[in-house]
């Protein structure tokens, strides 16, 4: 019952607010024919509801993929490399040393998910280092080069 009245009134505005629109387009219209003025472009409030709303949704996703989801990424990444440590550390005071990969590490516990892949969906880079006494986590960052500014390294020595 209540969204057949949401339902009602939303047409009943729609239809007051092209009914407003067209009076003041007929207005328009004689005072262009009356003054001799080249007619004016007006927009009525569907036309702007199906032509401007969907020009300012895809603004704000652009916004947002540029801007918002780089910073979601490089949390995803720390958060990911973050569960890595932690599990590499258990790892190390079961067997005395780091693993050699870090592949085993996602099989044995799989409700963390892939850890094997940062936040932009590319390999986790995982060196053992000092005989198996500290390791090296490295994520190629957004831009997916290696060894530039916008690495993420965590490295665990003795």
């Amino acid at each position: 019952m209540m969204s057949w009245l949401i339902a009602f009134f939303g047409e009943l505005f729609i239809i007051s607010e092209e009914w407003k629109f067209y009076k003041k387009k007929k207005n328009r219209r004689a005072y262009e024919k009356a003054n001799k003025l080249p007619k004016k472009r007006m927009l009525s409030p569907l036309t702007e509801a199906f032509f401007v709303v969907p020009v300012i949704i895809v603004a704000v996703t652009f916004v947002f993929y540029s801007f918002v989801n780089p910073i979601r990424q490089t949390r995803d990444t720390n958060d990911n490399l973050s569960a890595l440590i932690y599990l590499l550390s258990k790892d190390k005071s079961h067997h005395g040393i780091y693993p050699e990969n870090i592949i085993e590490l996602s099989r044995k516990n799989p409700l963390y998910g892939d850890l094997t892949k940062d936040g932009w969906e590319r390999e986790v880079i995982y060196q053992q280092i000092e005989n198996g006494q500290g390791f090296t986590l490295k994520s190629k960052g957004k831009d997916g080069v290696l060894d530039t500014k916008d690495d993420i390294v965590f490295t665990e020595k003795k």
